[in-house]
């Protein structure tokens, strides 16, 4: 069964189930889904779905971070609902000892020896890892690993 096929049927579940939020976050994914897929002129990928639902669950904690800075505490609860079901369909990050190792593996390949060769850092490991962790975990964790090399 396709990743499409999969998102109709627990949005099937979810309608006779009344769930609201569960089914708007199925039809907005149902619809970034097909978007992609038209754009790409085939059937996406999991690791294209992934990114897909981690990509919906970072707008969400943006939004969440500006409702709570706005106040908004009914739209900031909505937001939350939805990043939780959004959660239920990305795959697990790695841990931060996990990254570690790869950000270590990286630095001794490319002789990176401060900061300022971060950006040649990033870009290796961030191949490496696309779709397992986020952009911010990696650059904080090289950051720290490059500043303890001085």
């Amino acid at each position: 069964m396709g990743i499409l096929e999969e998102l109709r049927e627990k949005l099937k579940k979810s309608m006779l189930a009344h769930d609201d939020v569960r089914t708007r976050v199925l039809r907005m994914l149902i619809s970034a889904v097909k978007n992609e897929e038209v754009s790409k002129k085939r059937a996406i990928t999991q690791e294209e779905f992934d990114l897909i639902v981690k990509k919906q669950i970072k707008e969400r904690n943006e939004a969440i971070e500006d409702f709570k800075r706005a106040g908004r505490e009914e739209l900031l609860k909505e937001e939350e609902k939805e990043r939780d079901v959004l959660s239920e369909f990305a795959t697990p990050e790695i841990s931060d000892r996990e990254i570690e190792n790869v950000v270590s593996e990286f630095v001794k390949k490319l002789n990176a020896t401060s900061v300022k060769e971060l950006g040649k850092v990033m870009g290796a490991v961030m191949k490496e890892l696309k779709g397992k962790a986020s952009g911010n975990r990696v650059r904080d964790i090289a950051e720290r690993l490059l500043k303890s090399k001085k």
